[in-house]
């Protein structure tokens, strides 16, 4: 009998606290954070395509962001319609094991929860790259630097482990207190977004060149002639044409937009649900693609044509040299600023000519806060997906325990916290080739925990979850099984086969991201370029290799745990949990 307590008591012990206003802006601030402020350079560094290759002056970044946008839209409308009809905290999770099945909804959950807490990780050591080595440098001279000379990665590891620890403390005093800090982060940006927008308006040929000649010390033509010496050109042309750097770009853009559906994991607690969540969720996505969208044309269109080079037949300007230098094959040093490309740099150069320099910090405060926000709704998410699958028993049940104080799942919170250090590895670097920790080369550790091993295998997580969220709307009105959710569900739009349709529409869009990461050109996974007789195709595929192994490990734990605690989960997942 004492393993039936758990599904047969009348509520999950959390409380419905969250407003509509809070539920929008645990979306806004799931999703707006590192990823607009630098993306569109830093895939214009990646693929730097000529820039007389562009679609109709479109950016691959921009085009990208538009592409992304509208597989959002559609997965946002398949998801919004599934939320309401089953609003529990887990979100996918509790939908996919109610209408797919509970193997599906943990495999699912188990790569959704990794991918969040990783980029918890990723997020707390940003904000600190931020502040210390893009928007310092341009609002405080650029000797801000570590403090005592500390290696750059190992001061971004620690002061990322710190932050992690102190959100996630913040995480075990429950959705109030979350909900309140999130409310003071979110605003204060929100607000200076505009004047951002209002900087990079005035962002002239003649005000960035003597924006970079106040504070950098080189002219633009500088950086395209440095981009040029060290193989610009060889580098656009590979970069697979226009369809190419967009594909590239789209893995930017999909993890700009991670969070898009972040109140459904929290669901549980949202006040009524079933009737605000298809709202906010819908609005919530139109304004994130609307700000990504317009952000990446308005930065790029800033820079795009200031010293223009044209070298056989294709032409680059400060725009491609500039993001190459910073993320592509190049450097800036020697001879230049380490100083990278971001949004915030261009708005700061040209607050510095047009004589608000001295304005220049609301830019750290504005980029800080911005990438920090991300934080406390990744603690929520990544808690509640371990809370709901604690409470079907598919993990350890003290996953599940609420603290009748503060109604949170502490010690699920403390779990993200723990998986968050991945991601503190991973943007820190300081397990890359040739880096503190990892003198020795192992490249291997690399691709699993360094650089390269964290944006796009948390993209492909996140896009596999949600294209398994996407399809249990296509079955859900079909599976007879399932008839009284389907009949109880408050939004039935273009009834059966309405439902199936938005269903098809929101797995389709998935599969194409999902398409799209594994064969994009440079990507952790980029199947579609792999040399299959490569002596390295071991470490080609290592990305792929451990998706593999941890998907298999999901599924082992799924089993074991099962038959160990010896649950008939045919009854469990027979029925949506209580509230």
């Amino acid at each position: 009998m004492a393993e039936e307590k758990l599904f047969v008591r009348k509520a999950t012990g959390l409380v419905r606290e969250i407003g509509a206003v809070t539920a929008v802006i645990i979306v806004l601030a799931n999703t707006i954070g590192l990823g607009w402020q630098k993306r569109v350079f830093q895939y214009t560094g990646k693929a730097p395509l000529p820039e007389n290759m562009y679609f109709a002056g479109i950016p691959p970044m921009a085009m990208a962001f538009i592409i992304g946008g509208i597989a959002i839209l559609l997965s946002v409308l398949a998801v919004s319609v599934l939320s309401a009809a089953m609003p529990r905290s887990g979100g996918g999770y509790v939908v996919i094991s109610r209408v797919l099945g509970p193997v599906w909804g943990f495999l699912g959950a188990w790569l959704e929860f990794l991918s969040i807490a990783w980029s918890f990780g990723i997020i707390a050591v940003a904000v600190f790259e931020g502040l210390y080595f893009i928007m310092g440098p341009i609002a405080f001279g650029l000797n801000f630097t570590t403090p005592g000379g500390i290696p750059q990665d190992v001061f971004l590891f620690l002061v990322g482990i710190v932050l992690v620890v102190v959100f996630t403390v913040i995480g075990v005093f429950g959705i109030k207190l979350t909900g309140l800090l999130l409310q003071g982060m979110f605003w204060i940006p929100a607000v200076l977004t505009f004047y951002v927008f209002g900087l990079l308006s005035q962002a002239t040929t003649a005000n960035v060149q003597l924006g970079m000649t106040n504070v950098l010390g080189h002219a633009p033509g500088d950086y395209v002639t440095a981009a040029l010496n060290q193989g610009l050109d060889a580098k656009g042309m590979s970069a697979g044409g226009y369809v190419g750097a967009v594909q590239t770009a789209l893995i930017g853009a999909y993890f700009a937009y991670i969070g898009y559906a972040a109140s459904t994991f929290v669901a549980g607690e949202i006040k009524e649900a079933n009737k605000s969540l298809p709202r906010t969720l819908i609005l919530a996505s139109l304004l994130i693609i609307a700000l990504y969208v317009s952000i990446s044309l308005v930065a790029a269109n800033a820079i795009k044509g200031i010293a223009p080079a044209t070298v056989n037949g294709n032409t680059y300007s400060l725009l491609s040299a500039w993001s190459y230098l910073s993320y592509g094959g190049g450097s800036l040093s020697p001879g230049l600023p380490n100083v990278s490309l971001w949004t915030t740099t261009l708005a700061g150069l040209t607050g510095n000519a047009i004589g608000l320099g001295g304005a220049n910090f609301l830019l750290v405060v504005f980029g800080v806060l911005w990438i920090a926000n991300d934080i406390p709704p990744f603690i929520l998410t990544g808690s509640r997906i371990l809370f709901a699958m604690s409470f079907d028993r598919v993990l350890p049940t003290r996953l599940s325990n609420i603290n009748d104080r503060f109604h949170s799942p502490i010690n699920a919170v403390i779990i993200t916290g723990v998986i968050a250090i991945l991601g503190c590895f991973s943007e820190s670097q300081i397990l890359d080739v040739g880096h503190t920790l990892n003198q020795g080369g192992n490249t291997l550790i690399s691709n699993v925990l360094g650089s390269g091993g964290g944006v796009q295998i948390t993209d492909f997580y996140d896009s596999f979850f949600f294209t398994l969220f996407t399809l249990s709307l296509v079955i859900l009105p079909l599976r007879a099984s399932r008839r009284q959710i389907f009949e109880t569900a408050p939004y039935k739009p273009g009834g059966k086969w309405g439902m199936v349709l938005i269903g098809i529409g929101g797995f389709a869009a998935n599969l194409v991201v999902d398409y799209f990461f594994a064969v994009a050109p440079g990507g952790d996974f980029g199947l579609g370029s792999i040399n299959w007789s490569s002596p390295t195709l071991f470490s080609d595929l290592f990305a792929v290799i451990f998706t593999i192994i941890v998907a298999v490990l999901g599924i082992v734990v799924f089993f074991v745990h099962r038959n160990r605690r010896g649950i008939n989960y045919s009854t469990i997942f027979a029925q949506i949990p209580p509230e």
